[in-house]
Order: C-alpha cells, then sequence, then structure tokens
C-alpha cells in the first residue's frame, strides 16, 4: 500500500495548523500499514526533518522558489511557487496514487502525464474564500499585503474548478467544506482533521487563567486577541488571560503591555503550549472566518477544561455541543465570570469522550481514508 503524499511545507515540527493536520495524518497512516512517499517543499527557517523517516517510507524535499516574478504568473503564488520539475519526475516513476495536500501543491494535476493516476485532494480551506478574508483584516497601512491576499484570492477562485474537474476525489477538512465542492464534484468526502490526541487529557477541578492560542502572525488571530484585551479584558474584568503563540507583532506586545492582568507567551515549544492548554480553566478562542476547521479547538476540547468559541470558531466541526458558543463581547465576559470559580466535572468528559474518540478518532478516520485510495494490486 504505497501512497504519494505532497504537502505544502516540512510537516515537522508541527507546530501549526495545516502541517499538524499533515503530520499526524501520515502518523495514522503508517500505523494501518501505509507506505507514504512523503514530498515537502522547503522554505522559511523549517529544515529538513529526520524524524519524518520514522513514518515515511521515502522523504523528498524541494526548494520553493519565492521569487517575485511568480506574481505575474496566472497561477496563484501559492501553486505556481511549488510547480518543481523534479517533483512530477518522481511522481511519474510509479503508479502509486498521490494525495495532494491543499491547493498549494496541486499544480501538476492536470498534467496529461497524471492522467492515468488516482489523484485526491486534502482541501484545508476554501482556499480563495481564506485569501479574501485575509485581505479584509490587513489594514490599509499594508496596501503591498493587502493587494497580494486580494489577487491571490481571484486567481485561486479561478483555477479552483480546473483543480476539482482533474481531482478523482475531494476530501475536506469541515461540514461547510463538504457541501462547498459537493456542488461542484459528486466525488467529495468529509474526513475531520488529523491531530494529536488519542484520549481525552482534561483535568479536573479548577484552571488557573483564561487562555487564547494561535500562531499570533496570523491577521486573523491578531485581531482576535487585540479584540479580546481591549473589549473583554479590559480594565474592569481583572482576571488573569494569557495570549500564546507563534511571531506576535509589536503591536500586539504594545496592546498586552496595557494590562497588567494580560501575559503574552511568546514562541511556546509544543509540550509548554500543551502544558498552557491543560491548565487554564478556560480555553477562549475566536475567529473571525468560518474556513476549515480549527485544530487549536479539537486541542482544547481533549486537553483542556471549559471552552467558550464563537459561532466562526465552531462552525463545520460538530463540536459546538461541547463548548459555550458566544459571540459579543459583553456574552464572553459574563460566561467567562459565570465559569471562572466552577469546578470542571467528570460528566463533561464524558461528554467529550462520547463525540471526540469516535468522530474525531485519528485510526477511524485512517481507515476512512484508505477506503477511498485505490492502492495498486488491490
Amino acid at each position: 500500500m504505497y501512497l504519494h503524499v505532497v504537502a505544502f511545507d516540512i510537516p515537522y515540527p508541527a507546530n501549526y495548523g495545516g502541517v499538524i493536520v499533515i503530520y499526524n495524518q501520515i502518523k495514522a497512516l503508517h500505523a494501518q500499514g501505509v507506505k507514504v512517499i512523503l514530498h515537502c517543499f522547503q522554505y522559511g527557517d523549517r529544515k529538513p526533518a529526520p524524524e519524518l523517516a520514522n513514518y515515511c517510507h521515502e522523504v523528498y524535499y524541494y526548494k520553493r522558489s519565492r521569487s517575485i516574478i511568480w506574481q505575474i504568473s496566472f497561477l496563484p503564488f501559492i501553486m505556481q511557487t511549488r510547480r518543481n520539475r523534479s517533483l512530477l519526475k518522481r511522481l511519474r516513476r510509479d503508479n502509486h496514487p498521490i494525495l495532494f495536500e491543499g491547493m498549494h501543491t496541486a499544480g501538476f494535476i492536470w498534467k496529461k502525464r497524471l492522467r492515468a493516476r488516482q489523484k485526491l485532494i486534502r482541501m484545508h480551506n476554501v482556499e480563495w474564500q481564506y485569501y479574501e478574508s485575509l485581505s479584509h483584516l490587513t489594514p490599509a497601512t499594508e496596501p503591498f499585503e493587502k493587494a497580494y491576499y486580494f489577487i491571490e484570492s481571484i486567481k485561486l477562485q479561478r483555477t479552483e474548478p480546473y483543480v476539482v474537474l482533474h481531482a478523482d476525489e475531494i476530501i475536506t477538512i469541515s461540514t461547510n467544506d463538504t457541501a462547498y465542492y459537493k456542488e461542484m464534484k459528486a466525488n467529495t468526502h468529509y474526513i475531520p482533521a488529523f491531530h494529536p490526541n488519542d484520549t481525552i487529557e482534561s483535568q479536573l477541578g479548577r484552571g488557573e487563567f483564561v487562555l487564547f492560542h494561535g500562531k499570533l502572525s496570523v491577521p486573523d488571530n491578531e485581531r482576535a486577541a487585540i479584540w479580546l484585551m481591549e473589549e473583554v479584558f479590559a480594565e474592569d474584568l481583572e482576571i488573569p488571560f494569557v495570549l500564546a503563540g507563534l511571531e506576535p507583532s509589536d503591536r500586539l506586545r504594545e496592546v498586552a503591555q496595557r494590562y497588567e492582568h494580560v501575559q503574552l507567551i511568546e514562541n511556546p515549544d509544543e509540550k509548554q503550549m500543551n502544558s498552557l492548554v491543560s491548565r487554564a480553566h478556560i480555553n477562549l478562542l475566536v475567529s473571525t472566518h468560518t474556513a476549515g476547521v480549527k485544530l487549536k479547538l479539537i486541542n482544547a476540547l481533549f486537553r483542556g477544561r471549559f471552552c467558550i468559541v464563537n459561532e466562526a470558531m465552531a462552525s463545520g466541526s460538530g463540536l459546538e455541543k461541547l463548548c459555550y458558543v458566544r459571540n459579543s463581547a459583553a456574552a464572553i465576559r459574563q460566561t467567562i465570570e459565570a465559569l471562572i470559580n466552577a469546578p470542571f466535572e467528570q460528566k463533561r468528559i464524558e461528554e467529550r469522550r462520547a463525540v471526540l474518540e469516535t468522530a474525531y478518532s485519528n485510526e477511524e478516520n485512517a481507515k476512512k481514508l484508505m477506503e477511498l485510495i485505490k492502492f495498486q494490486g488491490e
């Protein structure tokens, strides 16, 4: 059972949304006996990871060209910069099925040389909608970045039908995305996000603080964190509030420093982040868009105590009944005040176990994925 997996980044360390899904998917497939041939793109500060050999039959790395010249390509920048000829050459060496991770990696999906192959694509978002939302979230003081997101959204929307047409199977990560892609292709399947949890590890009793976490350099997360500080944790709500995540901006640091009861923890490693999620009394997670499924919500439900979310955070996950869904600053503040002294009880753990250890079981979802794959020789 050989499977090519084309990843948009090196999926180790698994320290942000997309690579967490890919890394844990590879582990789950490996546990089921699948021999994964992993192809991944190297850029930024991520380096080749020997750890991937523990779960992959072969691992190949490709330099991602991020030259500004690709901005004038008809293809989206995130796709054009991953159209590496060495990748296409390797994919053609055999007849094994190919799983493309996201629109980013699907720049060769319509190639005649791959026409006879089974091609599956995992849609991590409705990508053009995600980039459109990034354009809206980027302030007018960053005109070039704002324009990049807007143009990329248009290119992604124009390219999406060709990708869907040439994919044999579309695999979505949320029920919202499933409904969207089913309008375009009948062979669309919902398989929830793979994640690093096996069993519920939430602790009973009371925690120490309220936690918001995520990749803080992402505009959506930065905007949410600042909104929570200014609108929810104002001077009259002096409950300890911890912000934790990668690459916070100078603006986020400046806002956090205004409040004595707010603590900013920059660039925590996986162990530290998991400890924060477990120790918190409330995991407070809000978003301004509904794209994909938020892995931090899954992690908070497996490891943390109470979860307060807004509709955009929980949308498409089926996890609303395990959370307190609140949208306004006033409603969030009132719910924090109501929960902060309430103990987290065993019955809530049982409620989570009934949902998460079935619908969000990595083992069961790996089996669902394998049912869609036409392994050679079967």
